[in-house]
């Protein structure tokens, strides 16, 4: 009876196989000696797999057949530290859980019980500011596209160096291009998933311009969002104008600078924005997690000032940061 290709292949002798196989003790040896310069800014990581935290980076990894990293069946959150405060904990939890809900992932672990984790992260860091990428998956079980292989939910938390906001790094402002990149659509637009392949092809195509950023446009021809930031805009009056989150992530950051200039006085309006009524804009902002509020000064060619709306919210949202006050409510 003739075996099947695989059984054949089993029973080859090693001696003809080309690829290395290594013993448990081999792959520990060689885990010793990784030390690649880019895990430096891994600063340390809590894996529900071990319910503890690690600070080498070498441990900081993730089981291959976690539905997460082969599915991308899972959700996120990038929380920010600053000034020895965790920034806008409450809504990144709650957008967490929303987005878990929202795929169906019964994610058991208490806000407590985050709180704490993230805590400890940031206490173990030991540095004045970093980001926690917050990763709940599907979880470990199998390889196939069924949710209900894996076992129970995952968590991991990776807190690493941050870079500087944008504006400190770049004072002359952002270019911005429109993408060619379909938006994504339905819950997957405003559910934070793993599954950012667009967002990644928008990057990209973003890199290829020379630009820092790309904004997406939708099939009816209204503006969404850039790969990780929101995008809004100041017009002639003055007032803040945001597209509504009905194609695009309601960006944490967004929400707390539009509460700021609310408080301010500034006249926060919601509505859909075509490329041509953004180009007509007095000021162009990108405001996320990491960009802060960013101000755009060149759009595919046309200049824009970095005006005095963007400035007075740049400077708001990063005394809110910093504001040892608001602790507990942010």
């Amino acid at each position: 009876m003739e075996l099947p290709a695989q059984l054949e292949f089993a029973t080859l002798p090693l001696m003809n196989l080309r690829t290395s196989v290594w013993s448990f003790e081999d792959g520990l040896r060689h885990q010793a000696a990784f030390r690649p310069p880019h895990v430096r800014k891994f600063l340390a990581m809590y894996t529900s797999e071990w319910d503890a935290i690690v600070t080498d980076p070498r441990l900081m990894r993730v089981p291959v057949d976690d539905h997460l990293v082969h599915r991308g069946d899972g959700v996120f959150e990038t929380i920010l530290f600053d000034g020895g405060r965790i920034f806008l904990l409450e809504p990144h939890l709650t957008r967490l859980r929303h987005s878990a809900a929202q795929i169906g992932l019964d994610f058991q672990a208490s806000d407590e019980h985050l709180k704490t984790v993230l805590q400890d992260l940031f206490s173990v860091a030991s540095v004045d500011r970093a980001l926690a990428r917050v990763l709940v998956g599907r979880g470990p079980g199998g390889f196939s596209v069924d949710p209900a292989e894996s076992l129970s939910p995952s968590l991991y938390i990776v807190v690493y160096q941050a870079a500087p906001p944008f504006m400190e790094s770049h004072p002359g402002g952002a270019k911005v291009v429109f993408s060619q990149v379909p938006p994504k659509s339905g819950i997957l637009a405003t559910v934070k998933t793993c599954n950012y392949l667009p967002n990644a092809l928008m990057k990209a195509e973003a890199s290829r311009a020379g630009a820092h950023f790309a904004v997406g446009v939708d099939e009816t021809g209204h503006v969404t969002e850039s790969f990780t930031e929101n995008i809004a805009a100041v017009d002639e009056s003055g007032a803040l104008v945001i597209p509504p989150p009905d194609r695009h992530l309601p960006g944490t950051t967004l929400q707390r600078v539009s509460e700021l200039a609310d408080a301010a006085g500034i006249p926060v309006h919601i509505r859909k924005l075509t490329p041509d009524e953004v180009r007509g804009m007095k000021e162009l902002l990108v405001i996320g997690t990491t960009a802060r509020v960013t101000s755009v000064t060149d759009l595919e060619g046309q200049p824009f000032p970095i005006g005095p709306v963007g400035k007075q919210l740049a400077r708001m949202l990063d005394e809110d940061i910093l504001n040892a006050d608001s602790k507990s409510t942010h």
